[in-house]
């Protein structure tokens, strides 16, 4: 590894009005302050299952009724396609980082519906 190292050290979640959300990874080479960040283009995910469990984490914060039993339920039979777009955003995001030299943001909304599919195409 090189002393100019990109790590990550802040992330941030912002939802939409739905339970689509925007993801942001703030980072800055090691060793070095954060205050220059350079922003990226935004990257869309479609991850359905991500925006759903999320949903419930926003209902929950906002102290709106989730049916516990059914969402748990819910991620037991799906909890692979879970990991898998988890893991899916974080390959991105480490992509993302190791084609970085300074400091910067990765921002990505992440959706429920995948835009081809909701345009009918």
């Amino acid at each position: 590894m090189s002393q100019q190292e990109v790590k990550p050290y802040r992330i941030v979640i912002e939802w939409t009005n739905s339970e689509d959300f925007f993801f942001s990874c703030d980072y800055k080479v090691s060793g070095n302050s954060a205050n220059e960040t350079e922003t990226k283009p935004l990257h869309t995910h479609w991850f359905p299952h991500v925006t759903r469990a999320m949903g419930n984490v926003l209902k929950k914060l906002r102290r709106e009724h989730i049916t516990f039993p059914l969402f748990l339920l819910s991620l037991a039979f799906e909890h692979r396609h879970l990991l898998r777009e988890i893991d899916e955003l974080l390959r991105a995001l480490h992509t993302h980082l190791g084609n970085q030299r300074g400091p910067g943001s990765y921002r990505c909304f992440i959706c429920s519906k995948n835009e081809q599919t909701a345009t009918g195409s």
